[in-house]
């Protein structure tokens, strides 16, 4: 007999962010072997809307037999008290990244103390987390993972062009636009012939558009919000992936672009360094800063065949540990003792 398990989520795909990704890959990874049903959160609703909305759509959902629940976001997983209907159904809870590095209380706390399983995407993750909620029960680590491509980036041939990919939200300005604007006149200086794309979206968008714009910076352009395969176009042109980002709890677009073979910068001390510890393609700006930042992208911009070198490695590196069948064998064992207990015992 097959389980039925709900994923509670804000969204399945590109469209919802990085989380999003996320949600997909756990509907994939169980879908052959499970009834998976999707119990969404209108994340673009007004909050007023939000909120009540979400909570039917759970209630309604858990009138029918749910072996498990699998929440996406530790907000959402506040429902699971709530709703009488949930209360014996055990509970999952994954954890991304800042929204757990800072101190939770109330049910919030309540939800990830009463959990049957709490899932990171990196020690990174996990370890920020603790350093302000010592209080958290064990929590396992689950790498995620991304489709693996057949087409590798010519980087020996490519121009010396740099990508950005992410949301430009005020929110979440630790991701590094603003260095990475700072150091583009020292790596223009080295690399004149050097382009930067930067793909996203978002409402610090403008901002950052007004800053290229009143400081005169060349060879930068916005590309925008891109589909998956515009994407995926892009990283095949680049030289280098640029993602100085303090606050990733695992950095989604990193292990993108070095599937293709496109070597990334990122900084010591965080996701970047754990997911490509050192010569597996990775280089790693000591500081969030301007210098910093130029100080490591520059080789990479300036030599084609080192940034083949590079690219090669981080290629190596995620097809033998962060493809998206990884990430599926790692999510059901995570999930074995919980679901074997409804008879479904992972493939």
């Amino acid at each position: 007999m097959r389980p039925r398990v709900a994923l509670v989520t804000s969204g399945l795909g590109t469209r919802y962010g990085g989380i999003g990704v996320v949600a997909e890959m756990m509907r994939s990874a169980l879908e052959a072997a499970a009834d998976v049903v999707v119990w969404q959160h209108p994340p673009f609703w007004p909050r007023v809307a939000r909120i009540p909305t979400a909570f039917w759509r759970v209630t309604r959902g858990s009138f029918k037999h749910t072996d498990l629940v699998i929440y996406d976001h530790v907000h959402l997983a506040a429902l699971h008290t709530l709703i009488p209907t949930l209360k014996k159904v055990p509970y999952v809870v994954f954890l991304h990244g800042v929204e757990v590095w800072a101190p939770l209380a109330g049910r919030r706390r309540q939800a990830l103390l009463h959990a049957n399983l709490l899932l990171t995407n990196s020690s990174t993750t996990e370890a920020e987390a603790r350093k302000v909620n010592a209080w958290l029960p064990n929590i396992e680590v689950v790498w995620l993972g991304v489709g693996k491509h057949s087409q590798a980036a010519n980087v020996a041939a490519s121009p010396p062009m740099a990508l950005m990919v992410g949301r430009m939200v005020d929110e979440e300005r630790y991701k590094g636009h603003d260095a990475v604007l700072e150091a583009w006149p020292m790596i223009q200086a080295a690399v004149p012939s050097a382009r930067l794309v930067i793909i996203g979206w978002g409402n610090d968008a403008a901002r950052l558009h007004q800053r290229i714009v009143r400081e005169n910076l060349q060879g930068v352009e916005f590309a925008g919000r891109l589909t998956d395969q515009q994407r995926d176009e892009m990283y095949l042109q680049c030289r280098l992936l640029l993602l100085p980002s303090k606050g990733e709890g695992f950095g989604l677009a990193a292990i993108e672009a070095a599937s293709f073979g496109v070597p990334v910068l990122g900084l010591a001390g965080t996701v970047t360094e754990e997911l490509f510890p050192s010569g597996t393609g990775a280089v790693l700006a000591k500081n969030p800063d301007a210098a910093s930042i130029a100080e490591g992208a520059i080789p990479v911009l300036a030599s084609a065949s080192y940034a083949a070198e590079l690219g090669k490695a981080a290629r190596a590196k995620v097809e033998s540990v962060f493809l998206e069948e990884h990430f599926s064998e790692r999510l059901r064992k995570a999930l074995s003792p919980l679901l074997q207990t409804a008879g479904f015992a992972p493939r």
